[in-house]
Protein backbone atom coordinates (compact mmCIF):
# COMPACT_ATOMS: atom_id res chain seq x y z
CA UNK A 1 0.00 0.00 0.00
CA UNK A 2 1.32 3.19 -0.72
CA UNK A 3 0.99 6.03 1.63
CA UNK A 4 0.48 9.69 0.66
CA UNK A 5 2.08 12.20 3.17
CA UNK A 6 2.82 16.11 2.86
CA UNK A 7 3.97 18.83 5.78
CA UNK A 8 3.15 22.38 5.58
CA UNK A 9 3.12 24.56 8.16
CA UNK A 10 -0.16 27.35 8.41
CA UNK A 11 -1.06 30.44 10.48
CA UNK A 12 -3.02 29.59 13.23
CA UNK A 13 -6.30 30.07 12.06
CA UNK A 14 -5.56 28.25 8.76
CA UNK A 15 -4.50 25.45 10.77
CA UNK A 16 -7.41 25.16 12.65
CA UNK A 17 -9.51 25.80 9.32
CA UNK A 18 -7.54 23.17 7.71
CA UNK A 19 -8.11 20.53 10.22
CA UNK A 20 -12.16 21.37 10.22
CA UNK A 21 -11.82 21.02 6.47
CA UNK A 22 -10.31 17.90 6.31
CA UNK A 23 -12.45 16.60 9.54
CA UNK A 24 -15.27 17.98 7.54
CA UNK A 25 -15.08 15.66 4.73
CA UNK A 26 -15.27 12.47 6.31
CA UNK A 27 -18.88 13.44 8.83
CA UNK A 28 -22.41 12.05 7.48
CA UNK A 29 -23.16 15.92 8.51
CA UNK A 30 -21.24 18.55 7.30
CA UNK A 31 -20.32 21.55 8.70
CA UNK A 32 -21.16 24.80 6.23
CA UNK A 33 -17.99 26.93 4.34
CA UNK A 34 -19.07 29.91 7.14
CA UNK A 35 -19.38 27.19 9.95
CA UNK A 36 -16.07 26.14 9.87
CA UNK A 37 -14.91 29.69 9.35
CA UNK A 38 -16.55 30.67 12.58
CA UNK A 39 -14.94 27.78 14.62
CA UNK A 40 -11.50 28.20 13.25
CA UNK A 41 -11.86 31.72 14.28
CA UNK A 42 -12.84 30.68 17.73
CA UNK A 43 -9.83 28.24 18.02
CA UNK A 44 -7.44 30.55 17.24
CA UNK A 45 -8.39 33.53 19.78
CA UNK A 46 -5.95 33.39 22.35
CA UNK A 47 -5.83 31.11 25.23
CA UNK A 48 -6.16 33.36 27.71
CA UNK A 49 -9.45 35.03 26.10
CA UNK A 50 -10.75 31.15 25.50
CA UNK A 51 -9.45 30.00 28.39
CA UNK A 52 -12.59 28.70 30.51
CA UNK A 53 -15.63 29.50 28.23
CA UNK A 54 -14.87 29.34 24.12
CA UNK A 55 -17.69 31.22 23.22
CA UNK A 56 -17.49 33.61 25.95
CA UNK A 57 -19.35 37.18 25.30
CA UNK A 58 -15.78 38.49 24.47
CA UNK A 59 -14.65 35.72 22.13
CA UNK A 60 -17.83 36.40 20.16
CA UNK A 61 -17.46 39.93 19.95
CA UNK A 62 -13.98 39.52 18.41
CA UNK A 63 -14.97 37.18 16.11
CA UNK A 64 -18.35 38.73 14.94
CA UNK A 65 -15.98 41.67 14.16
CA UNK A 66 -13.78 39.54 12.39
CA UNK A 67 -15.70 37.95 10.13
CA UNK A 68 -18.32 41.22 10.12
CA UNK A 69 -21.24 38.84 11.58
CA UNK A 70 -24.32 40.02 13.78
CA UNK A 71 -25.34 39.14 17.18
CA UNK A 72 -28.13 37.26 15.46
CA UNK A 73 -26.40 35.74 12.41
CA UNK A 74 -23.52 34.50 14.79
CA UNK A 75 -25.99 32.96 17.30
CA UNK A 76 -27.72 31.34 14.60
CA UNK A 77 -24.97 29.60 13.30
CA UNK A 78 -23.64 28.42 16.71
CA UNK A 79 -27.25 27.23 16.87
CA UNK A 80 -27.40 24.95 13.82
CA UNK A 81 -23.72 23.54 14.91
CA UNK A 82 -25.26 22.72 18.40
CA UNK A 83 -28.33 20.74 16.18
CA UNK A 84 -25.85 19.20 14.55
CA UNK A 85 -24.02 17.50 16.90
CA UNK A 86 -20.84 19.77 16.67
CA UNK A 87 -20.95 21.88 19.57
CA UNK A 88 -22.65 20.83 22.94
CA UNK A 89 -24.76 23.33 25.14
CA UNK A 90 -24.98 22.85 28.98
CA UNK A 91 -28.14 22.86 30.17
CA UNK A 92 -27.71 24.03 33.69
CA UNK A 93 -25.08 26.98 32.68
CA UNK A 94 -25.96 27.32 29.07
CA UNK A 95 -21.77 27.22 28.44
CA UNK A 96 -21.13 25.69 25.12
CA UNK A 97 -18.23 23.65 24.48
CA UNK A 98 -17.21 22.02 20.80
CA UNK A 99 -17.09 18.50 20.59
CA UNK A 100 -13.69 16.73 20.85
CA UNK A 101 -13.21 15.18 17.58
CA UNK A 102 -12.99 18.43 16.23
CA UNK A 103 -9.70 19.83 18.36
CA UNK A 104 -6.58 18.64 16.88
CA UNK A 105 -3.52 18.72 18.83
CA UNK A 106 -2.05 22.52 19.79
CA UNK A 107 0.88 22.21 17.52
CA UNK A 108 0.07 19.91 14.83
CA UNK A 109 -2.12 17.03 13.73
CA UNK A 110 -1.15 13.49 11.45
CA UNK A 111 -3.95 12.04 10.15
CA UNK A 112 -4.16 8.74 8.65
CA UNK A 113 -6.57 7.09 6.38
CA UNK A 114 -7.45 4.08 5.00
CA UNK A 115 -9.94 3.91 2.17
CA UNK A 116 -10.94 -0.07 0.73
CA UNK A 117 -12.18 0.20 -2.87
CA UNK A 118 -14.54 -3.25 -3.06
CA UNK A 119 -14.45 -5.75 -5.13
Amino acid sequence: MKIIQKSFKLPKQQYYKKHIEIINTFLPIQLTEKEIEILSSFLSLDKNIIEEDTFNSFARKIVKRDLNLSAGGLGNHLKSMIEKGFLDKNKITNRITIKSFLLPEENSQGYQIKIIKEK
